[in-house]
């Protein structure tokens, strides 16, 4: 599973019965409402009294709470940067874990703007001595859920493309720690030095071949032609000798490529040979080529 980019990045929380069992026992006293909070409670089963306004979004103006940072430095003054226990959570297996981040999240969820208003609530409450119930109190029994990256199926090729590459890697490192002990691979000539130097020699070979054959072609349109008819002016000759040459250089190109498909075919073959073969020690074996 690959994950995306993440879509909704609000935080959620999951109201409790507790937080739910407030807003319906002082809701005499909420002469205003977010739509949302308003619909969470008429799911829950508590009514609202038709003298309630519904607020929309745009319409919440809340004042947020700022952050004492002196108190909070007092607050963490003492605690230890790095915890002296660490308390082991046992994980959950991979793929469970995958089928519960897979499963959509349902239900009735309050947003950041719906907890500074109902904090804002609560401060008016408080002051007309209605209750003496603070936020953190309603809220330390509610889910926080936070935002969390969508996952998606891996593309089927991909991954069987990526199960092609880790076998041959696979077969490549029990071929490597067999090689001493199998008398069949002590000697494989990929892995000799004149075997690198033979495929070293025949590249710069083909490489020198292509220049000569151009070099030639280039110096009969320009020589050999000027003998043949007689003389030619010097711009002519030139522009002979570079059609010549290119007309070579084409021709030389195509049975170069010609004669790298075919060297790869000759590599490709023992894998597709080999494709279905028994496997041995939980590893399909795979014999090397012997190219010449």
């Amino acid at each position: 599973m690959l994950k995306s980019t993440i879509v909704d990045t609000r935080v959620r929380l999951r109201p409790s019965k507790k937080l739910l069992d407030l807003l319906g026992a002082q809701k005499e006293h909420l002469k205003e409402l977010p739509a949302n909070l308003a619909k969470v409670l008429e799911k829950n089963g508590y009514s609202i009294p038709k003298s309630t306004r519904i607020l929309k979004d745009n319409e919440i103006v809340c004042k947020r709470p700022q952050i004492d940072v002196k108190l909070l430095d007092k607050l963490t003054a003492n605690l230890p940067d790095v915890p002296s226990k660490v308390q082991e959570i046992d994980e959950m297996p991979e793929e469970k874990e995958e089928e519960a981040q897979t499963q959509p999240l349902t239900g009735d969820f309050l947003y950041l703007n719906d907890l500074h208003f109902l904090n804002s609530i609560l401060i008016e409450l408080r002051q007309k001595n209605v209750t003496n119930v603070f936020l953190y109190e309603l809220i330390e029994s509610c889910e926080l859920i936070l935002p969390e990256n969508e996952l998606k199926p891996r593309n089927p090729e991909l991954e069987a493309r990526c199960q092609r590459l880790r076998e041959e890697q696979q077969n490549r490192e029990y071929h490597k720690m067999t090689k001493n002990v199998d008398a069949s691979l002590k000697h494989i000539p990929e892995d000799t030095v004149a075997y690198q130097l033979k495929s070293i020699n025949k590249q710069i070979i083909a490489v020198a071949q292509f220049i000569f054959s151009v070099a030639a072609g280039f110096t009969f349109g320009f020589f050999g032609v000027n003998l043949m008819i007689g003389p030619l002016p010097f711009g002519f000759r030139i522009l002979l000798g570079v059609i010549v040459a290119l007309v070579i250089a084409l021709a030389e190109m195509y049975f170069l490529a010609k004669k790298l498909h075919e060297y790869d075919e000759v590599l490709d073959a023992p894998k597709r040979k080999n494709k279905n073969s028994p496997k041995v020690s939980g590893v399909q074996m795979m014999q090397k080529p012997h190219v010449d």
